[in-house]
């Protein structure tokens, strides 16, 4: 009987306990969490290290002249690839696109006065120097008589994904010390990060201040400046 007794006090006086130790759990859980939500960001500038270089090439022939005209782009073709070739360009950085050819027509006499062909092409290099001093002047090209119909260039960096993940470490270290410098003149302090999200990365010329919710990749500048937020949440103690 005594024993019964007192194995139902130790069970009651347990069960007690373990209310007390659940329900303190339950309220510390329910309890709202002091944080402090902060923008952080970074920038950097670099340069690009590979260039992409789009060109035609065109040729006009008369009605009777397709096969003379082919030949003669085919002869300017070659002509490019020498002085790419010359400035360290190999071959397998030059890619050809199939030739397209229209008519020229001539709508007061309502009649084809021939036709042009096109040839487009695009070069891929890390030869950026060499590559954008024929596209921004083309004297070389046209002492050997090839006239390009359109040119563009485009710049690109091999190590852009290496930068990102820089650049986010840098952006949470910002949002870090920003939660610090907002909170110096109080009692509290910043404490461990609860969560980060990162912005999309907007990669523009240098100074801009063009932003896109998509993120930006500019390549019509050999000179870029990317920049990335780091959206946090940190506990303040």
């Amino acid at each position: 009987m005594k024993n019964s007794v007192k194995f139902g006090v130790i069970l009651g006086v347990s069960l007690i306990i373990s209310s007390v130790i659940l329900g303190s759990f339950f309220y510390r859980s329910r309890m709202p969490q002091a944080t402090i939500n902060v923008v952080g960001m970074a920038s950097a500038k670099f340069e690009s290290d590979t260039v992409k270089w789009s060109i035609t090439l065109e040729e006009t022939t008369g009605v009777n002249e397709i096969k003379e005209g082919y030949k003669r782009l085919e002869n300017t073709l070659e002509a490019l690839r020498g002085i790419l070739k010359s400035k360290g360009i190999k071959d397998k950085e030059i890619n050809l696109k199939p030739i397209n050819m229209r008519q020229d027509y001539d709508y007061e006499k309502h009649e084809i006065r021939g036709y042009v062909l096109y040839q487009s092409l695009f070069i891929i290099s890390d030869r950026v120097d060499e590559v954008e001093a024929l596209a921004l002047n083309p004297k070389e090209l046209l002492d050997e008589d090839i006239i390009t119909q359109t040119s563009r260039l485009e710049y690109f960096y091999s190590g852009t994904d290496d930068l990102k993940k820089e650049l986010i470490s840098d952006a949470t270290a910002n949002a870090r010390e920003r939660a610090e410098k907002m909170l110096e003149n109080t009692d509290m302090v910043v404490g461990k990060l609860i969560s980060v999200k990162a912005g999309v990365f907007q990669i523009t010329e240098p100074y801009s201040t063009e932003v896109s919710s998509y993120g930006i990749y500019d390549t019509s500048s050999r000179n870029k400046q990317i920049t990335v937020t780091a959206h946090t949440v940190f506990k303040i103690k």
